[in-house]
């Protein structure tokens, strides 16, 4: 008689940690800033060419920190090279695409800043329309990646492509007010007052953010009522993952402090002051990445403790 037993205990590590997290905070930070540097040479919008080197300049420096990351946490960085390789890349794998819309999308923006730099008026909006649609891939393809993920609950929804994007708008605004809010007061020091930014700007892209706050909010409250209402791994996954083990990066971190508090700033007087707007683009800032959090990390939880 032949009998077998199969003995498994094995302790399985959970696959993306804090740098998968932070590199999808900064692509989405990095493609919302450039859309806003999009506006004046590329949609036309006069008023907003101002922020376009200062706003270019910053989502080149957000997503050159990005292929560091993801090589770090391949743990054998070498193995990198199998993506740029043609016989291991795959047309129809999401990572694939983001290898190489990782690849082109800052050269591209190079491009773009110096067409504006030196005002070359049809190369910027040539190349600018095309870094607005690697813009929108590069954030897009990450939330395809977490939706491809049928045997975990929490990313295994439709919505997360729409969710990574409203995400990626009110976190590129957000970081790009905070830095021209910074460049002004660096280049008032140094005497060069002509070089600042409009602040009636950072006004008006901080009433954009509210208003892309409102529809996070509404996407926010549609998975809720999935989850609430959902099979028997949904709810499990609720209570457990998002009001459980990862209860402030989603609760406290993404919805409080980085939704609903900015959303009152946003609506209240302290919209027009500086304080306010800094504040809240602090706020909005910080509850995204606590979205990433519980996003990457909350997602592998139940696989890899029940």
């Amino acid at each position: 008689m032949n009998e077998s037993v199969i003995i498994s205990n094995v302790f399985h590590h959970v696959a993306w940690g804090t740098t998968i997290s932070v590199y999808f905070w900064l692509v989405g930070a990095s493609a919302g800033a450039y859309v806003i540097a999009s506006l004046g040479w590329v949609f036309g919008v006069e008023r907003y060419k101002q922020l376009a080197l200062p706003a270019t300049g910053m989502a080149i420096i957000l997503l050159m920190l990005v292929p560091v990351l993801l090589v770090w946490d391949l743990g054998q960085p070498l193995r990198f090279i199998y993506l740029m390789l043609p016989s291991y890349w795959h047309a129809t794998g999401p990572m694939s695409w983001g290898s190489v819309l990782i690849m082109i999308y800052p050269i591209t923006m190079m491009f773009y800043g110096y067409s504006v730099i030196k005002e070359n008026k049809r190369w910027a909006k040539m190349i600018g329309g095309l870094c607005v649609f690697l813009a929108v891939a590069v954030e897009l393809y990450t939330g395809v990646v977490m939706e491809f993920n049928p045997g975990r609950s929490l990313n295994h929804t439709a919505l997360a492509p729409l969710l990574f994007l409203t995400g990626a708008f009110i976190s590129g605004v957000a970081v790009l007010v905070l830095w021209v809010w910074i460049r002004n007061m660096i280049v008032s020091a140094i005497s060069r007052a002509e070089k600042r930014v409009d602040w009636s700007l950072m006004e008006e892209l901080a009433q954009y953010m509210m208003y892309g706050l409102i529809f996070d909010a509404f996407l926010l409250f549609l998975e809720f009522m999935q989850s609430v209402y959902g099979n028997q791994d949904e709810v499990m996954a609720h209570e457990e993952v998002l009001l459980g083990v990862f209860r402030f990066s989603y609760l406290w971190l993404e919805i409080v402090i980085g939704l609903l508090i900015p959303i009152i700033i946003l609506v209240s007087p302290l919209k027009r002051t500086r304080f306010g707007i800094v504040i809240a683009c602090i706020m909005v800032g910080a509850g995204v990445y606590g979205m990433r959090i519980w996003w990457v990390m909350g997602g592998q939880y139940l696989q890899t403790f029940y």
